[in-house]
């Protein structure tokens, strides 16, 4: 009976130290500022993620993660979450969020 639990332990602590539970990125926030500053941040996403899918609208067509941005207004709401296990996306949301919020 102790072996079994043994084996049982080891074998938990070799999963978790080698990620098989490891989470994916998600990331969502929305900021309320003025009409004004909500327009100058669409060039910093357009620099970053290229031209809008639609009007005040950016969307990801990547397999390795999900995005959505929209302004409209005087809000900014993002959402970006991590698909595959190879993407950089958390690095490219936080460079851009850095940038956003020192605007907004």
């Amino acid at each position: 009976m102790n072996a079994k639990i043994l084996i049982l332990l080891v074998t938990m602590t070799f999963s978790s130290i080698f990620g098989y539970s490891q989470e994916k990125y998600k990331y969502r926030e929305e900021i309320q500022s003025t009409n004004e500053k909500v327009q100058k941040v669409e060039a910093l996403i357009q620099q970053e993620f290229g031209s809008a899918s639609s009007p005040g609208i950016w969307t990801s067509n990547n397999p390795d993660y999900g995005l959505m941005i929209r302004t409209k207004g005087n809000t900014f709401t993002i959402s970006a979450w991590q698909i595959s296990d190879n993407t950089n996306i958390k690095a490219r949301i936080e460079k851009l969020m850095s940038k956003v919020k020192s605007e907004l």
